[in-house]
């Protein structure tokens, strides 16, 4: 049986914690030693940073009115939460003072560190006429990106807005901060300054999603999902679904990187 509705959010976070454990000490992040290295996990990375765009971007959809003629939304609250979000994901300031989603600042800092820009910049293109599928694949993506896209937008595509609220939490939010502590610290042991956009994004997302976005997001699934049990059920599945999607994602990058250390 379920515990009692306050206690819903702890037992989301309870169960899923196996594979949070999992992505929180994973190997990747102290396998990225070279610059090669960081350039690979830069170019697969990337694609996940669009797709979090897409999910929060279907929940400001849902949950506020971004259509004409306007019309008001039952649900102020969440209305709030997502405009909050969309914010600073949409429009920060990058370390130049300059207003850009978190996107830009990622694609700034992979120009600045050296990194190959091409494969996502065809894929932006390609989306302008073709759909996702087919746009992953002329634009020649990363397949193991191009997986973890797809199976993002398996979920987004269902229109259930817990399950795409769970992806927003569970596989983004509230993860991050651990997940790129480590790699922070190295970089900013060893690199010198063309990394210095790259720093600053992934410290400005640890700051943000562990000090303000996943405690509002947390508070979104509650929202969302209320008291109706089927719905936190669903949402501790796609919770856990999401999250070993990152994990074979990491483990994918991490082949990739190894190959290059035995060539």
């Amino acid at each position: 049986m379920f515990k009692l509705l306050k206690n819903n959010l702890l037992n989301i976070l309870d169960e899923t914690q196996d594979e949070r454990n999992i992505l929180k000490n994973h190997i990747l992040y102290s396998s990225i030693k070279t610059e090669q290295h960081l350039h690979l996990f830069m170019e697969h990375h990337v694609f996940a940073v669009w797709d979090f765009m897409s999910v929060l971007k279907s929940l400001q959809k849902e949950f506020t009115c971004v259509e004409i003629p306007w019309r008001p939304k039952p649900n102020g609250n969440l209305s709030r939460l997502l405009n909050e979000i969309v914010l600073a994901e949409e429009s920060d300031i990058d370390r130049f003072g300059q207003h850009l989603s978190h996107f830009e600042m990622y694609y700034h800092a992979m120009k600045e560190a050296g990194a190959d820009t091409k494969k996502i910049e065809n894929f932006l293109t390609e989306l302008d006429s073709s759909d996702l599928k087919n746009s992953l694949i002329k634009s020649s993506a990363p397949k193991a990106a191009k997986d973890f896209v797809l199976g993002t937008f398996r979920y987004v595509d269902m229109n259930k807005p817990h399950l795409t609220a769970t992806i927003f939490t569970l596989g983004r939010e509230e993860i991050i901060p651990d997940m790129f502590r480590e790699l922070v610290e190295d970089l900013e042991s060893n690199s010198s300054g063309q990394y210095k956009s790259f720093i600053y994004y992934l410290d400005r997302h640890i700051g943000l999603d562990e000090d303000e976005h996943t405690p509002l997001a947390l508070k979104m699934i509650k929202e969302i999902c209320g008291d109706d049990e089927q719905k936190w059920k669903e949402s501790i599945d796609c919770g856990k679904n999401v999250m070993r999607s990152r994990i074979k994602f990491w483990d994918q990058i991490l082949y990739e990187i190894k190959k290059t250390d035995t060539n």
